[in-house]
């Protein structure tokens, strides 16, 4: 019996080496990264009112993040808003001169560009007061918080950092020898530094380069469920 289990470990040593691996050579680092990931920026300059989720609570999709102070914008939409009535108004007005030859189709025309320059003003009014709110994009938690209620704040300036609650992912780099035998979908062990806890994940996706200087391709690893005990920027040791 003691021979047989010998010549099967000696067997299986064979297969290795023959594809030019080693069981040492089976492993690989990885960093754990979350699918859904993102830094929201302000799209106007305002002043925050409300941050009604913390950083490290959960949200759920179109969830209020952010809430700015609307009035400025709200009282530039009324405005824009009466101009187009009142453009209105002088359109149809002309119309009906115009129909009794009292004035020309020049003058109609005129009234017609002024109701659509007011209408294209109002859509842009109404897109920056949608702008006063920030809504979640998807499930997931607040992982960082940049700003404090009722401080004023410029476009462009990064507000919060969010962490969707999708499957999470293991980015890792393999010797570019592992493509004579790893594909996507192949199977792999993860052990956590952070936890000593395994985890398993699947390979996703293969990079679509080598580096020719180390011999070596990125890969990306999904994990088969989301596992509460994990978390990105994590790191770990992945076993084929």
């Amino acid at each position: 019996m003691n021979k047989v289990k010998i010549s099967l470990a000696t067997f299986c040593f064979f297969l290795l080496t023959s594809f030019g691996i080693s069981a040492e050579e089976r492993t690989t680092r990885i960093l754990v990264t979350a699918t859904e990931e993102a830094t929201l920026s302000s799209e106007i300059s305002a002043k925050i009112i409300s941050i009604p989720v913390k950083a490290g609570s959960n949200f759920r999709k179109s969830d209020i993040l952010i809430e700015f102070d609307c009035s400025f914008f709200e009282a530039q939409k009324d405005v824009v808003q009466a101009e187009l009535d009142s453009a209105r108004v002088t359109l149809k007005s002309n119309q009906e001169l115009a129909t009794m030859r009292s004035i020309g189709e020049y003058e109609v025309q005129l009234s017609q560009i002024a109701v659509d320059r007011a209408q294209s003003e109002l859509s842009i009014a109404e897109l920056n007061t949608d702008r006063c709110i920030i809504r979640a994009p998807y499930d997931g938690t607040m992982s960082k918080v940049f700003v404090n209620e009722y401080e004023s704040i410029e476009r462009q300036q990064p507000l919060i950092e969010i962490i969707g609650s999708g499957i999470l992912e293991a980015k890792l780099m393999i010797s570019s020898k592992w493509l004579s035998w790893l594909s996507e979908g192949h199977p792999l062990r993860i052990v956590i530094d952070e936890n000593g806890l395994e985890y398993g994940a699947q390979v996703h996706s293969l990079g679509a380069d080598i580096d020719p200087v180390s011999q070596t391709i990125d890969a990306t690893a999904q994990f088969d469920k989301n596992y509460e005990t994990l978390l990105p920027g994590m790191s770990g040791t992945a076993t084929f």
